[in-house]
């Protein structure tokens, strides 16, 4: 019990002395202010920085450092398949990253920060900093277990057009992880598209997507996030070549199912199988039951049913990626409010925008 005690002070004791380190890092640096604590834990730490640029304008960042090895080869993971995946819209973007074993003396950090500088160094304000460290865009609208919560604490139903641009965020993640750009950091923002040559898919499976795990972002440039904010896909430690779209998809459906019924589910075909429309799927909490009742009847049955056939207990009966992503685009792109009568007024731009303040964008009460 001793040795334990002394293992886990000595552990809490390195990770306040990275912290100390992150904020004199930063706060030497004019361009940078050291914010906040993120999390602490065994992948690490993670803060929030506060970056200055010109004309007045700034932005949020957080930093991922490791702790030690283990945590390190997940941060390492995660740094090859954010760099692959650089440009992607609904993939968090990195800013910067470094892996310096030996942080150099206070003049040998500064001399190497300017010759970073000169040689265009997008990760020239990390030099200085030992160890493996990511830098990324920081998300600040939170992720959708806070939606979740909110949600089912305010007693709220997502309207239709929320739900659909969602599933269509989530559905062009799956895209990307299966056909990346590989465009490096710094790339500017791109759909995430399915190549017209038959390109194969890509067997990546990110490993851990849960709630806490897509964080919602900003509105964006596209046309799809004109009236809903973008979902992004974090944490790709335990990102790993596997059976990629096929998990990739019933993660993401598992994740719509969590978000309409604002229930918690493991895993999703492991759930109670139903039949719909002559297809067994376990998208049983949002299907009709036996008894005729329907559960969240104003839930779209074009959504209901392509969430069921997405998670068939029959694979040859499940829709393809290309055909989800030009069914969820055609309703985001499509529906209306109108659509949706008699409950249109659910779904008007007022209503759903009022529905996000509360979900999203209000502070936390």
């Amino acid at each position: 019990m001793s040795s334990l005690r002394n293992c886990m002070q000595a552990s809490a004791e390195l990770t306040e002395q990275r912290i100390a380190e992150l904020r004199t890092h930063f706060d030497a640096q004019w361009r940078f202010k050291f914010e906040t604590v993120l999390g602490r834990g065994s992948f690490g730490v993670a803060v929030r920085i506060l970056e200055r640029q010109a004309w007045g304008r700034s932005r949020r960042l957080a930093v991922k450092r490791a702790l030690q090895a283990a945590s390190a080869d997940d941060l390492r993971n995660e740094i090859r398949w954010l760099e692959t995946l650089g440009g992607a819209v609904h993939i968090v973007r990195v800013v910067g990253t470094s892996d310096d074993p030996r942080p150099p003396t206070r003049g040998g950090r500064t001399l190497r920060r300017r010759l970073a500088r000169l040689t265009r160094n997008k990760s020239s304000f990390l030099v200085g900093l030992g160890g493996l460290v990511l830098v990324m865009e920081y998300l600040e609208n939170g992720d959708l277990s806070r939606l979740r919560e909110r949600a089912f604490r305010h007693n709220q139903l997502l309207p239709n057009r929320v739900l659909w641009g969602f599933f269509l965020c989530l559905i062009r993640a799956v895209v990307g992880m299966a056909y990346p750009q590989i465009r490096g950091i710094g790339a500017a923002p791109k759909l995430e598209t399915i190549p017209t040559d038959g390109t194969p898919p890509g067997t990546l499976e990110h490993g851990d997507l849960h709630m806490g795990n897509v964080m919602v972002g900003g509105m964006g440039d596209f046309a799809e996030h004109s009236l809903i904010p973008g979902l992004k896909i974090i944490d790709f430690g335990l990102a790993v070549e596997a059976t990629g779209v096929e998990q990739n998809v019933s993660d993401v459906v598992k994740l719509m199912i969590e978000t309409i019924t604002r229930q918690v589910i493991f895993d999703i075909f492991d759930y109670q199988r139903s039949i719909h429309k002559g297809v067994e799927t376990t998208a049983t909490l949002v299907l009709p039951q036996g008894n005729g009742a329907i559960p969240y009847p104003t839930l779209d049955d074009d959504l209901r049913d392509l969430l069921a056939r997405c998670v068939a207990v029959d694979a040859r009966l499940r829709p393809t990626l290309a055909e989800m992503l030009e069914t969820a685009q055609n309703a985001v792109m499509n529906k209306t409010a109108a659509t949706y009568a008699p409950n249109d007024g659910l779904e008007t731009d007022a209503a759903v925008e009022a529905v996000l303040k509360t979900l999203v964008y209000d502070a936390d009460t």
